[in-house]
């Protein structure tokens, strides 16, 4: 047998990952009442708006620490999984939640644009200058484990969008501060509100596959029938069928046709590795002899 292929994720530990939600929930609610007082303070709607949309990505930065969490409790008769499923639910709440987050920039986009109200550029400046600091570096605590579990992608999502609208606020109010165009802030708005929504489609889309037992989109059906079958011993593979168990987590059943029954612990073994090689943990093997007609 003979191919190469990768399929390494980050390696997750629970101490890294509560650090990594702790200090990220903490900088930016910390960032959030910063916000609520300036904007409060010069009756800035920029300011104001952007502190709810924070306040919604620490709800989902919540979720998202509680979905992984959920993987660590034990299986029992009932949910013989354990909660594992959860995490796939959050990270689909998690995309609403931001879903919910663009429609809100948007309309606070169009309305400022309709209707200016005049405000301090510089405050608005200092002030959202502060949020790229903080939700950048946040983020960072999430970029290398992003792409081994959704929630943690959703959180590293969440947090780069914050960036990107603080980024669009400070754009915003250098030009009010030098041309008192208030319209403008409502401009950068809509235009961040259509980038997070091309970025974060593909979380939504993950987790709508994922609670419908689809094959997650970074698995290969055909490459993995394909591996499997330049195993020595193995005639055939059908009924092949991929979902997801977490986040994280990968589950296969299929029929698997040999010549002798006697080889099933060797190939057993061949395959459950090569399995692994593609993220998927659990597996269930039926074997079959080549000359056994399978109807189902």
């Amino acid at each position: 047998m003979s191919h190469t292929h990768t399929h390494t994720k980050p390696n997750l530990t629970s101490n890294d990952i509560n650090r990594s939600f702790i200090i990220g929930i903490g900088l930016n609610s910390i960032y959030v009442v910063v916000e609520l007082i300036y904007g409060w303070k010069e009756n800035s709607t920029a300011l104001l708006s952007d502190a709810v949309h924070n306040i919604g990505d620490i709800s989902g930065l919540l979720l998202a620490f509680l979905a992984f969490r959920l993987l660590k409790v034990k299986a029992n008769n009932t949910f013989t999984y354990g909660f594992r499923k959860g995490s796939v639910l959050a990270s689909f709440i998690n995309s609403i939640l931001l879903a919910f987050a663009i429609g809100a920039i948007a309309w606070e986009g169009i309305q400022h644009i309709l209707h200016p109200v005049p405000t301090s550029g510089t405050i608005i400046m200092i002030v959202a200058a502060i949020g790229i600091v903080i939700n950048f570096a946040s983020a960072l605590l999430f970029r290398n484990k992003k792409d081994a579990d959704l929630n943690i992608k959703a959180a590293y999502w969440h947090l780069m969008a914050d960036a990107l609208v603080s980024l669009g606020v400070v754009i915003a109010g250098l030009i009010i501060k030098y041309t008192d165009w208030y319209f403008v802030d409502g401009i950068v708005a809509v235009i961040v509100a259509g980038v997070i929504l091309f970025s974060t489609w593909s979380l939504f889309k993950d987790s709508i596959i994922g609670i419908l037992d689809g094959v997650p989109s970074n698995i290969d059906t055909d490459e993995i029938t394909h591996h499997l079958l330049e195993i020595k011993g193995v005639k055939e593979i059908h009924h092949i069928h991929i979902w997801s168990i977490s986040t994280n987590e990968n589950g296969l059943t299929c029929h698997v046709k040999i010549d002798d029954l006697e080889n099933i612990p060797s190939i057993k073994e061949k395959i459950k590795k090569e399995l692994e090689e593609h993220n998927i943990l659990h597996s269930t093997l039926e074997f079959e002899i080549n000359t056994e007609n399978c109807n189902g």
